[in-house]
């Protein structure tokens, strides 16, 4: 499947028009520098693929990335990284990575939480958070050939988001 490594070849990482242009080239920049491969690619490239992502980007802390990559049988495989640097700032390189292996009960649980939440319904993007915004949440998934991305500003406790992205936080060990 090839969704563990990195390609050092240009990657489209969105559909066009998915996300404003700057916050597109924005989000690109952290998760080239997390060495993170395209979902997007994957879901044309592997339509029995699966996978689901979140890009953390806090303004006054390290940038991070949970990846969970469903494999054949029903198990998978979280991918965690972190970038120096901030989410306001910009990354400075990746720092630190790791896995954790996800037996079958473990996948159904998180996909439950997936589907639970609705994702592939939510919107891609929310309402103005008031201005403020202290970190953006990026969730992106793929399955069947589709892909979808979700981006958030602050999400709060009751957005679908957060709680797929603090489901992935937890079960990738950030």
């Amino acid at each position: 499947m090839g969704v563990g490594r990195f390609s050092g070849f240009a990657q489209t990482f969105f559909p066009p028009g998915a996300l404003p242009a700057a916050s597109e080239r924005h989000y690109m920049r952290f998760l080239q520098a997390l060495r993170e491969p395209s979902l997007f690619e994957l879901a044309s490239r592997d339509p029995s693929a699966e996978a689901y992502r979140l890009l953390w980007l806090r303004d006054d802390d390290r940038p991070a990335s949970v990846r969970f990559a469903i494999k054949p049988g029903g198990t998978g495989w979280f991918y965690r990284r972190m970038t120096g640097g901030t989410g306001a700032a910009g990354p400075t390189g990746l720092r630190e990575t790791g896995t954790a292996w996800s037996w079958k009960s473990r996948t159904a649980s998180f996909l439950k939480t997936v589907n639970d939440a609705g994702f592939w319904n939510v919107p891609e993007i929310a309402s103005d958070s008031g201005g403020f915004c202290r970190s953006h949440w990026i969730l992106e998934g793929a399955r069947r050939g589709q892909y979808r991305v979700i981006d958030r500003c602050s999400p709060d406790e009751n957005d679908p988001v957060h709680a797929i992205g603090m489901r992935a936080m937890r079960l990738g060990n950030l």
